[in-house]
């Protein structure tokens, strides 16, 4: 599998794991985005939809969110306060 394969695995892998806090019509439009190969615009979308819409991530989506977007995201395009919507540990959220 070519790298460019094995990241947009990645990336619907991560869609895929937040499947449970993403509407329909949320996870329909990051789908859409990776499907025509707009993967920096899909995981720009999600993380706002995860702030606009107060979702609680676990620190692991986090994460690849970040690491995914570096180099295809600008930073000031994200979502300044994302890591603010981690589960923390323990806290049952």
């Amino acid at each position: 599998m070519d790298p460019h394969a094995r990241f947009l695995r990645r990336v619907r892998v991560l869609v895929n794991s937040l499947d449970a806090i993403l509407t329909p019509s949320q996870r329909d439009e990051v789908v859409h985005l990776i499907n025509h190969d707009e993967l920096g615009e899909a995981l720009r979308t999600l993380a706002w939809m995860i702030v606009e819409e107060d979702k609680r991530i676990p620190r692991a989506a986090y994460e690849s969110i970040m690491k995914m977007s570096a180099g295809l995201v600008a930073p000031e395009d994200l979502p300044r306060n994302l890591a603010a919507f981690v589960l923390r540990a323990g806290s049952g959220e």
